[in-house]
């Protein structure tokens, strides 16, 4: 019986050492988790103090940050159409006016065009229409003028004014 015994406080005596041994370990490991852990949350924390300086935000940030831009800019478009719409309404329109006073100008120009083209023509009708110069040198000859004048109105020379003349045997 004493080498039972023996043998139960052996095992008893071996299952308490690898007890503590079991435990010594156990909280080496737990001691290495929690240095680990702390490294972690720093590393985290300065990741986290990196993307601030950065400026690099996390998905939820980045949409409601899009989202923000969105509206901002429609709201700028929007704006601008205001502005635009307030600022160049009044220049078409200022616009649309001087078109239609050109438009009267150049009809009035073309009415007075018109009129001095007709008052030309009823002009015209009240002087004699000569044919040739030899019948303006014989019609001012009947009107009583000397060669010098029909010369000097004409504006040719005398001697061309007496060929005609002589030639419609006018004068001798």
């Amino acid at each position: 019986m004493s080498n039972d015994v023996l043998y139960l406080v052996f095992v008893f005596v071996l299952l308490v050492a690898m007890l503590a041994y079991i435990n010594i370990k156990e909280r080496e490991s737990n001691a290495k988790f929690a240095k680990l852990q702390g490294v972690i949350e720093d590393i985290t924390k300065e990741l986290h103090y990196f993307r601030k300086e950065l400026g690099i935000k996390n998905e939820e940030e980045n949409e409601e940050e899009d989202y923000k831009i969105t509206l901002l800019k429609e709201e700028i478009q929007i704006e601008l159409e205001k502005q635009i719409s307030a600022k160049i309404t009044p220049v078409l329109r200022t616009l649309k006016t001087m078109e239609h006073i050109i438009e009267d100008f150049q009809n009035e120009q073309q009415n007075r065009l018109l009129s001095l083209e007709q008052k030309a023509q009823s002009m015209t009708k009240l002087t004699p229409n000569y044919d040739t110069e030899e019948q303006k040198i014989v019609d001012l000859f009947k009107q009583g003028k000397t060669i010098e004048q029909i010369a000097k109105d004409l504006r040719i020379g005398t001697g061309n004014v007496e060929l005609v003349l002589k030639f419609k045997q006018l004068i001798k």
